[in-house]
């Protein structure tokens, strides 16, 4: 029904990946690293009134949104707003960034984890360029910091950092995952003579306010 839902509004990249992204998520991540997350969450979100963007059904909700569909969330009654999941990935961060703001009381905080890249090696900027050609961009931990910032968001540097996702890597060489477009990319990295597992994949954990 997802499929369905956004074969006429998205890509087909995007539709499979949507499909394909709660049977994948066991094979991305570690066993350790959604208890990780949902810590990192919790810890932010204790008493608060808080809007979640995580789930596959709102992710729908906010690319029919960004086509300027009906807009998701209702402006400014929250004390919160987790970032997360596969709208992370199917939309650009930046817009996110700023689609997010108007949900939050003020003195509201936006929580997110995002997938990214440590930095740009080499095969970690060959990804990139494959990815933004043929599914969507992916950024550094630092680009997306300086997005948050330039959108206005004032960033807790002691609670925000980069964590490193090695699963992701073996995941995708070892074709664990029901999405195919990474398999692909991690195909074109190998025939160009670079090391699939030395792309610095991970993720920006965030915590940030409004200025």
């Amino acid at each position: 029904m997802v499929g369905g839902a956004m074969s006429s509004t998205f890509s087909a990249a995007g539709a499979e990946f949507l499909e394909n992204y709660r049977r994948d998520v066991p094979a991305r991540w570690s066993p350790e690293d959604p208890a990780a997350q949902q810590e990192f969450v919790n810890w932010q979100i204790a008493d608060s009134r808080w809007l979640d963007w995580s789930t596959p059904a709102v992710a729908l909700q906010l690319v029919q949104a960004a086509q300027a569909q009906p807009p998701v969330g209702t402006v400014g009654k929250y004390d919160a707003v987790v970032l997360a999941g596969p709208v992370v990935e199917l939309l650009e961060p930046a817009a996110l960034f700023h689609q997010a703001a108007p949900a939050l009381a003020p003195g509201g905080k936006l929580i997110g984890i995002v997938p990214c890249l440590r930095d740009n090696s080499p095969e970690s900027r060959l990804f990139a360029e494959i990815a933004a050609a043929t599914l969507w961009p992916y950024y550094t931990a630092e680009e997306l910091l300086e997005m948050l910032r330039e959108a206005g968001w004032q960033v807790d540097g002691a609670a925000s950092g980069f964590v490193a996702i090695r699963r992701f890597n073996e995941a995708v060489l070892k074709d664990q995952l029901g999405f195919n477009g990474f398999r692909n990319i991690f195909a074109r990295l190998t025939a160009q003579g670079y090391d699939p597992m030395e792309v610095g994949w991970g993720e920006l954990r965030f915590v940030t306010r409004l200025e």
